[in-house]
């Protein structure tokens, strides 16, 4: 037997009663179109002594006794909870469904997930179920729903930021539980039109993913000569994804009857001095995405980055999961594919060291000394034969990136990185990519990569790389690979995308110095000191 729930609204906040949910709305001075959805709840359940909090949209359904004409006014006039609450004569309204003819939905992904943490699924569905939530209400086809998806202020107010369309359209396969989550429903195929500065032609690039194939297909990669406009390209998905008022690019989404790109975040990850570049600064008050501007940089200039001690603590603290795993676990299990975890340490400010991977560990007052003791200013470094030793450029970028991408990702997230070959030896380069797929594996996200190297090339299916080519002067084509780019080797790959042969500079030198003799006499003089490549490229060339 369900437990009775009651729904009470007020103009502030109030301690509930159990078995009782007080909705609020909230001092936040934002509208969404001049609807005023964003409110706060408190609920006690049966049974227990603590009160849940959090975040919800509340819209308003006109009543079924209007006439039509009234009807259309009472949307005209935006009504909201604050309307409701202003005429009221009392601080409160009690409120059923046949007295408020309201409907509500949590902010994001991560709000159905606590509620399912706090109140297991039974709990989480009758809480939904009584403050009328879209999301079940779609599932339980119910006729609160279908009205409500109607209405100006769901699609206007509701859907108008990514991470509640995200959440509307996949919150349902969490109320089943966490570990039932599904990580498919971000966008497979993606069609971008753009124009770039100082070119003639118009551009267009699909891109197409997978989560489910034998080969992934979660990273396409864009690379080319220089000023051809890889980094641009990156900035136009950017700012098409966070919808901006530009008519020189569209980004629609091409997979299903939903043209509207699912994306649930955007993270933008690059090199000292090219994120503020390549990637639009961050605006959290009025973008509607969820966005974030990383810097791979060992430790920011700005009083407002954090070290990478200061972000390991914040993302050890965090309770958050994407499905069942914790950030921390997403965090760890990426760096175990391509580094020493168990020799990771990171200094204290009591000149103790921390193995990593043991900073959640403990009991709740071990684990508090533990964060709060940690130098915010020191770098990990490795622990070998009892000493600690500075990362590499590289394994200090595998770190940071791991770190970063751990604590802002969610389910459904594309990653944009540009040029991450800058700190990377080419050897280093596939533990990179591994190290990244794990992450989006993990998270049902995808990656897209600027890139110089063809390193990264070999590393996806030609149908992922993405070539820029230039024919005749300010004109440019994007075209994908003749050649099986998996696993190809990195001289054919080169020798397509940057149209040339990887030959050594000097070859041509010692060609024209050799010029007048014949490859017979010199073949032992320099045979023991190049690449048999070489040899036969000067063989050929001298006997032609």
């Amino acid at each position: 037997m369900k437990d009775q729930i009651e729904v009470r609204f007020r103009r502030d906040r109030a301690v509930p009663e159990a078995g009782e949910i007080i909705i609020w709305p909230s001092n936040e001075s934002w509208n969404d179109f001049g609807y005023k959805i964003r409110c706060e709840f408190s609920y006690r359940p049966m049974r227990k002594a603590e009160s849940i909090h959090g975040k919800i949209f509340i819209g308003m359904l006109a009543p079924d006794i209007l006439t039509a004409n009234e009807r259309l006014n009472f949307y005209e006039k935006r009504k909201s909870l604050v309307d409701y609450l202003s005429e009221s004569q009392s601080n409160n309204i009690e409120a059923s469904r046949d007295k408020i003819n309201f409907f509500s939905m949590l902010p994001d992904l991560q709000s159905y997930r606590d509620l399912i943490f706090n109140l297991e699924n039974s709990g989480a569905i009758s809480f939904l179920e009584t403050v009328n939530d879209v999301v079940i209400g779609a599932r339980e086809d119910s006729k609160n729903h279908d009205q409500a998806i109607e209405t100006e202020v769901f699609n206007k107010g509701f859907m108008r930021n990514s991470e509640s369309y995200f959440a509307y359209h996949n919150a349902s396969s969490i109320l089943d539980g966490v570990e039932a989550e599904s990580f498919s429903e971000i966008s497979r195929s993606l069609n971008l039109k753009f124009k770039l500065e100082g070119f003639f032609n118009q551009h267009e690039i699909n891109f197409k993913f997978t989560n489910d194939s034998l080969i992934p297909r979660r990273i396409n990669i864009l690379i080319g000569k220089n000023g051809l406009g890889k980094s641009q390209t990156l900035k136009y998905f950017c700012r098409a994804a966070l919808r901006y008022d530009d008519p020189n690019v569209t980004l629609i989404n091409t997979d299903n009857s939903f043209e509207r790109p699912m994306i649930n975040r955007l993270i933008a990850v690059a090199t000292p001095g090219e994120t503020s570049n390549t990637f639009p600064v961050e605006r959290p008050k009025t973008q509607k995405l969820y966005y974030r501007r990383l810097n791979l940089t060992r430790g920011g200039r700005k009083k407002s980055s954090r070290s990478i001690g200061e972000t390991l603590v914040s993302l050890s603290r965090s309770e958050e999961h994407i499905g069942t795993r914790r950030r921390w676990d997403i965090f760890i299990d990426s760096l175990m594919k391509s580094m020493p975890i168990d020799n990771l340490v990171i200094a204290s400010s009591n000149g103790e060291v921390y193995l990593i991977r043991d900073l959640v560990k403990g009991g709740e007052e071990q684990r508090l000394e533990r964060w709060a003791s940690i130098d915010a200013n020191s770098e990990p470094k490795l622990l070998l034969s009892g000493k600690p030793y500075p990362l590499s450029s590289g394994q200090l970028t595998f770190l940071k990136f791991s770190l970063l991408c751990s604590l802002y990702i969610e389910n459904g997230s594309f990653v944009l990185i540009d040029e991450p070959e800058t700190h990377l030896h080419p050897n280093l380069i596939s533990d990179f990519v591994l190290l990244l797929d794990d992450i989006l594996e993990s998270t049902g996200s995808y990656a897209i990569i600027a890139t110089h190297s063809a390193y990264f090339v070999r590393e996806v299916p030609k149908d992922q790389v993405h070539v820029f080519l230039t024919r005749e002067r300010e004109i440019i084509s994007i075209v994908n690979p003749r050649l099986n780019t998996f696993g190809a080797p990195v001289d054919s790959i080169s020798k397509f995308v940057f149209e040339e042969d990887t030959e050594a500079g000097l070859t041509s030198k010692i060609i024209e110095k050799l010029k007048n003799k014949k490859f017979s006499d010199i073949e032992q003089e320099i045979e023991e000191e190049i690449s048999l490549a070489a040899l036969m490229d000067i063989r050929r060339r001298l006997q032609s």
